[in-house]
């Protein structure tokens, strides 16, 4: 079972915590992000992929990219909520 709450660092995961501090790059850009999304979109033939910090902001962007403007008619499942 994956914890839900309680960080699972098996692996690499303390190196790219400790690089990621060494580097100052601690927020939703750098590196690691720019490779993360290069390889999304490699893996899903995607022409891009971005990262997002929460799903509120994936869905904001697939609303604007899909044209959605206000008074739109948009549904959404019952167990949406804002993060």
């Amino acid at each position: 079972m994956i914890p839900l709450s309680v960080p699972n660092l098996a692996g690499n995961e303390w190196q790219y915590i400790k690089d990621c501090l060494d580097t100052n790059w601690v927020s939703s850009v750098g590196s690691y992000v720019n490779r993360f999304e290069q390889a999304l979109a490699d893996f899903t033939g995607a022409k891009y992929a971005i990262a997002t910090s929460n799903g509120t902001s994936a869905l904001h962007i697939g609303l604007q990219l899909s044209g959605v403007t206000q008074n739109d008619f948009v549904i959404v499942p019952n167990i949406t909520f804002v993060a």
